[in-house]
């Protein structure tokens, strides 16, 4: 019975949450979540870089890195890592999932969830659909929030916080009225060896960190060959060196090349034909795996992107060149060879042009910021503030007062110091609204009621387990309006998530999963 309460409770807020998709309600602030560092293991010592959410009941934390390729929350599976004491495991994969320890995990059938378009599913992979309760750091909670629990022993889970087109988690928090609007702005943080923390705001931009008037950029068409909604065409790429030249990456004149903005990988993928000629210009051994330099042989130059509106983005020496890091044995990401730098550009000289998608990942996206509104078909970039700020963030709304309404939007400024102390009571007391009121009225009911049953508990529980296989929920996300998702595939301790993606093209997919 317990558990048949909790997942019809869990079916009444995701059915709610459907009937009153249209509402919009502009008094909602933001919802802003850090890209900081969270320590994702039970004995404190796991810590990965990522977006903090606490899902099920008692909370069970993760840290992902926010997708623009993934529409719906992956999470790995904690049979990935065998036990939760495999501190390396789980801090690789920013938190893995054990589904027996929460109390409000309820399983989908596949065809009956309430997520949006199911993504590309691997091969080698097994998926779990399912919902639960969901908390925003201190911004807010949803219930019935739909997740894949994604397992992989081969090619590993593809765990990351979904913002792609037909995204369930901006569907989600816009409709349970935790953020005012889909439109969400990126400030990725700096990773290098003075970090800065990163933000996501979802509803509106923190305007404190455009340091220049927006530029405003139409999304691609979603296609095998360009699988991302973020697209670009990278008109020159500039390697600045000290002798006063400028040596171009492409090796002949060109009307440019396609890339994708994806915050999910850290690294830039280039055409293998540029990363050729980087190698040349900076005189890399080849008898070194990967793209790595010896300190005493640090290359002196600086990156400079070219976009075909003129946008420019001018990577430094120090962000391009790094001291190698990894997860050491507690999965902590740290300094492993300060005697050996690594460059900030993916290698894989070994592939063909045809086969490799360029792609401007969270290296470019620390000195960029983004507002994506996917509802007006574009999304903007400006010069990212860089440094601490000490007077803290100024959160801009943005939301339409109505869904027919095409007049202008609603943009409004929230000063506040810190993550979520002006708002965090706000939205704990009013995160959906009344189905939270009356999950809680019928939440007090049945444990009050439930004092009175013990006797008969148990054979309740055992009836519950026999009726939970034909309990569903009612399908929560239209995908009518957007294109189904397809996936991508001594010195200073840092802590944060190494990057699985570095050296990974964003794989084609079919295109029968547009819809």
């Amino acid at each position: 019975m317990a558990v048949l309460f909790v997942t019809s409770i869990l079916c009444i807020v995701s059915w709610a949450l459907h009937a009153t998709a249209v509402s919009v309600d502009c008094s909602v602030a933001p919802l802003s979540l850090s890209w900081s560092n969270i320590t994702v293991s039970a004995n404190g010592v796991a810590v990965t870089r990522g977006i903090e959410l606490g899902i099920g009941i008692p909370n069970q934390i993760f840290s992902l890195r926010p997708s623009t390729t993934l529409n719906n929350t992956r999470i790995a599976n904690v049979l990935d890592c065998v036990t939760q004491s495999n501190t390396s495991c789980v801090g690789g994969k920013g938190g893995v999932f054990d589904s027996s320890k929460s109390s409000t995990f309820v399983v989908s059938l596949k065809n009956r969830w309430n997520g949006s378009a199911a993504d590309t599913e691997a091969a080698t992979g097994a998926y779990v659909y399912f919902n639960d309760v969901i908390d925003f750091q201190a911004n807010g909670t949803v219930l019935g929030y739909p997740l894949v629990q994604n397992s992989d022993l081969i090619s590993g889970p593809e765990a990351g916080l979904p913002l792609g087109q037909n995204s369930s988690f901006l569907a989600a928090v816009t409709r349970a009225k935790v953020a005012p609007s889909s439109v969400w702005g990126l400030d990725a943080g700096d990773r290098s060896l003075s970090p800065r923390d990163g933000k996501l705001v979802v509803g509106g931009y923190d305007a404190s960190r455009i340091a220049e008037k927006l530029t405003t950029f139409p999304l691609g068409t979603w296609t095998n060959q360009q699988p991302c909604p973020l697209q670009v065409t990278v008109s020159e790429i500039l390697y600045s060196a000290t002798d006063g030249f400028n040596y171009s990456l492409f090796q002949t004149a060109s009307d440019g090349v396609t890339g994708c903005i994806e915050p999910q990988q850290q690294r830039f993928t280039f055409l293998p034909s540029m990363v050729k000629r980087f190698a040349s210009l900076t005189a890399y051994n080849s008898s070194y795996p990967g793209l790595v330099f010896p300190t005493d042989f640090r290359p002196s130059g600086t990156l400079q992107i070219k976009l075909d509106n003129g946008y420019t983005t001018t990577i430094p020496n120090d962000h391009l060149f790094t001291p190698k890091r990894g997860s050491d044995q507690n999965g902590q990401y740290v300094v492993t060879n300060s005697s050996i730098l690594e460059t900030g550009i993916a290698y894989n000289v070994d592939d063909a042009d045809a086969d490799v998608q360029l792609i401007l990942g969270g290296l470019f996206l620390t000195y960029n910021y983004l507002v994506v509104d996917y509802d007006n078909n574009e999304f903007q970039m400006a010069p990212t503030v860089q440094g601490d700020q000490g007077s803290g963030a100024e959160i801009a709304t943005v939301c339409k007062p109505t869904p027919s309404t095409t007049g202008p939007v609603s943009r409004q400024t929230h000063t506040s110091g810190t993550d979520g102390t002006s708002r965090a009571a706000a939205i704990g007391g009013g995160t959906v609204g009344g189905v939270v009121g009356l999950a809680a009225i019928a939440a007090s009911w049945y444990f009050l009621a439930r004092k009175r049953r013990r006797g008969r508990q148990r054979e309740d529980q055992k009836r519950a387990q026999q009726d939970l296989s034909t309990t569903t929920c009612p399908e929560l996300f239209s995908d009518d309006r957007r294109p189904s998702e397809l996936a991508l595939t001594t010195a200073p301790t840092l802590y944060e998530m190494p990057d699985r993606n570095d050296e990974k093209q964003l794989p084609s997919v079919p295109t029968a999963s547009s819809n």
